[in-house]
């Protein structure tokens, strides 16, 4: 499916849906900082025991890691396996590896293998007045290991604005390593030339979004990432088909949607530029898809199929959040019924005749 075939689909969704005038397109910024005491759109702490066997590729390894390297190396892969959308986790106590091992291949390759054990802290978001769950439109493919550092805003448009920068900014990230791993499996010369062009477009965005923030004295927040780390055909093909096919996708028709709607005019410009380079990051998407599947084993294609259909309707249960009604008007978000109707045409026209086939 290439770009035109997309944005044809989408374009389609939003001028369906517009008459019932789509809350929409959000995600959490996944945080490791513990929130704090009086923050209102958190819950009280829970802790619960947490276990995880952990087997794992260790890429451009000369030698097997030191005892200490190998525990650090664990919990790093532990606590990725909780870096989901909307996760609560806000952190890890008592982590503990045995059993913790790597050994290297033929290759020079290592495998490294352990057994982890440790305490969950989790917080769970309350959905108070002025908080959102999740609260912001999801505007680009995110990264796993993401933190944002939240900013002070002086307004709730700047608190917004802030928001949008950052997540454009963890998309610069996701796209150079998904760029470097499509290399690294000699994918098709055009997706790796795709993937590039998808980073300077995404630094583009992040621009844009922070000179939005910066105009309602907002500063852009600080955005960290985990370092690079190889991952396995199959663990790439999950991410894009749940980052790049379902979330990225409705974020482009979100753009579409608010270029519509929104009544700031500097807004409106903004997004539908942005709106048009996502449409091509998701058709991106859906290209990597159709290269990927074929290589994965039936199992693998049956396991990235059940997670697309499970990311969809997280999202259609995400969208019974609004945002505070001024924000809303001024970039143009839908409310639950439109948000209904648009997700309702994606649905029936994109995504139920590509997942279940």
């Amino acid at each position: 499916m290439n770009k035109n075939q997309l944005k044809s689909i989408l374009r389609n969704a939003v001028m369906a849906a517009l008459p019932v005038t789509v809350a929409g397109c959000a995600s959490d910024p996944v945080t490791d900082k513990p929130p704090v005491s009086t923050d209102p759109c958190r819950g009280p702490v829970t802790r619960s025991p947490g276990h995880s066997e952990i087997t794992a590729p260790v890429y451009s390894m000369n030698v097997p890691l030191s005892t200490t390297e190998c525990a650090k190396l664990c919990q790093k892969l532990a606590r990725k396996e909780h870096d989901y959308e909307w996760s609560t986790l806000i952190g890890m106590e008592n982590f503990k590896a045995s059993k913790c091992d790597t050994k290297l291949d033929a290759q020079g390759q290592g495998q490294l293998s352990c057994t982890a054990d440790y305490t969950m802290v989790d917080s769970d978001y309350t959905n108070a007045p002025g908080c959102y769950s999740p609260p912001r439109p999801m505007v680009g493919r995110m990264p796993a290991g993401l933190h944002v550092e939240p900013v002070e805003a002086a307004t709730l448009l700047g608190d917004y604005f802030a928001d949008m920068a950052a997540m454009e900014t963890a998309a610069i990230t996701a796209f150079r390593y998904l760029a470097r791993e499509l290399e690294a499996y000699q994918a098709p010369a055009e997706l790796i030339r795709l993937a590039k062009t998808a980073i300077i477009e995404e630094t583009g965005h992040a621009q844009l979004a922070g000179l939005l923030s910066q105009a309602c004295d907002t500063a852009v927040p600080h955005v960290e990432v985990a370092d690079f780390q190889l991952r396995s055909l199959f663990e790439i093909a999950l991410e894009n088909a749940v980052e790049g096919c379902v979330n990225e996708t409705f974020a482009a028709a979100c753009g579409l949607w608010q270029h519509e709607q929104a009544g700031l005019e500097v807004f409106r410009a903004v997004i539908g530029h942005i709106a048009e380079e996502e449409i091509g990051h998701a058709a991106l998407s859906w290209a990597i898809h159709e290269w990927v599947m074929p290589q994965l084993t039936a199992s693998q294609q049956a396991h990235v199929r059940q997670a697309q259909a499970a990311a969809i309707e997280v999202l259609a249960q995400k969208f019974l959040h609004e945002e505070h009604p001024l924000v809303r008007q001024a970039v143009g978000l839908p409310q639950q019924a439109e948000a209904a109707s648009l997700f309702q045409q994606l649905r029936t026209h994109l995504w139920e005749p590509r997942i279940h086939c």
